[in-house]
């Protein structure tokens, strides 16, 4: 298993990347709220305009919203790009929504999460894999689109993204020690230099029920011993708050266990950027094959 020496002496390192899917100030503020009084920093994605499509969520155009980010962003909180919004947006949306995003924000964001089924997606869909896995998902999947690193669509912005985005999220594993799943972690992808830089893999927990259960204190415990690594992906905008806007008492159990530990919090930028420091892996094509074989047979574990 890969070994890396934490910042500041730390058994271990812990970031959390919340997709904006769902999200509003209601229903996140105080997950950030007692994240912080914790003194958890992590990575919050954002939209800079509304959905088009069936997904909810608030955006960089709301501006009740929109300063509730700047006040993230403020306290250490790394911003990140989820696509201009939901739904399709052309090339001329999403550079604006990069600008937008600059504007309100002093900078580009570091990071982006290709969002469900948005035609300028980045090397999404099957694009995503390879080989066996590749063909699979093209055959049951072959309704997703992945036009952002087409030249010839009204979609393209492949280009841009390459100048501006260090980090894409790819696949996502079960267990919690994230850098265990994925000892490589970070790296450039076979086939997706032109329009990409470097790929992250992540640990699922894509709503309450499934946060707790990953954070649970055996599940702590194991990564302290590991001297392990948790990129957590979930959403916090699904079943964190209740209708009251009171905060899960579960959530607070595990992060009050989490928070008592030795731990590095960080945005998970730069906890990638520190990884890559260690040693930056070029992986052969067959240790990306297998990657998407374990994400294959996981997914349907999951």
């Amino acid at each position: 298993m890969r070994k890396i020496g934490w910042k500041n002496g730390c058994d271990f390192a812990f970031t959390i990347i919340d997709d904006t899917d769902n999200a509003t100030v209601k229903n996140i503020k105080p997950v950030y709220d007692y994240l912080y009084s914790k003194g958890i920093i992590t990575t919050k994605t954002v939209w800079a305009y509304p959905p088009r499509d069936k997904y909810k969520g608030e955006s960089l155009s709301d501006k009740t919203y929109a300063e509730f980010i700047k006040d993230l962003k403020q306290k250490g909180y790394e911003i990140a790009f989820h696509n201009a919004g939901s739904g399709g947006f052309k090339r001329e949306e999403t550079a604006s929504a990069l600008n937008d995003f600059k504007t309100l924000l002093g900078e580009y964001p570091n990071m982006h999460i290709n969002h469900a089924n948005n035609t300028e997606n980045i090397y999404w869909g099957y694009e995503r894999f390879s080989g066996l896995v590749r063909w699979i998902y093209k055959v049951k999947k072959a309704h997703i689109p992945s036009e952002g690193t087409c030249k010839n669509s009204e979609y393209f912005w492949g280009d841009i993204c390459k100048e501006k985005i260090r980090f894409i999220r790819n696949r996502t594993f079960n267990g919690i020690n994230t850098l265990k799943e994925d000892k490589r972690l970070v790296y450039r992808e076979t086939g997706k230099n032109e329009y990409s830089n470097y790929w992250f893999s992540s640990s699922d927990a894509m709503k309450e029920d499934s946060f707790v259960k990953l954070l649970s204190k055996e599940n702590i415990d194991k990564l302290q011993k590991e001297n392990g690594l948790c990129i957590l992906y979930t959403h916090f905008g699904y079943g964190f708050v209740d209708d009251n806007g009171n905060l899960s008492e579960d959530f607070k159990r595990a992060v009050d266990y989490l928070a008592s530990k030795n731990c590095w919090f960080a945005p998970a930028s730069e906890i990638l950027d520190y990884v890559l420091k260690d040693k930056e892996y070029k992986p052969s094509k067959f240790y990306e094959f297998f990657m998407d074989i374990k994400w294959f047979f996981e997914r349907i574990k999951k």
